[in-house]
């Protein structure tokens, strides 16, 4: 079994593939969240809602996590431009 990495080398590594995952683990928070609250919405909340509720998040998840990586540049591209007109004095 190999030894695990140490150092800044591994923690940038770690970093890397943390930033790569980052827009799939948000996606799936937020379509999870948002597939709750307009099931709840729209059919009301009962002993039903969790089995409404898993099978609009089933169709919305694949959806969300598809539009976060292709939307990633153009994201990436807004918080920048914000960023810039947040900071001007």
């Amino acid at each position: 079994m190999s030894e695990p990495l140490a150092g800044a080398g591994h923690e940038q590594t770690v970093a890397a593939r943390a930033a790569r995952w980052q827009p799939a683990c948000l996606a799936t928070f937020m379509s999870a969240f948002v597939a709750a609250v307009v099931t709840a919405l729209n059919t009301g909340v009962d002993a039903q809602l969790p089995a409404r509720w898993l099978r609009a998040w089933a169709v919305a998840w694949p959806a969300a996590v598809t539009a976060a990586y292709a939307c990633r540049p153009l994201a990436a591209r807004c918080a920048r431009g914000l960023a810039r007109i947040a900071t001007r004095g």
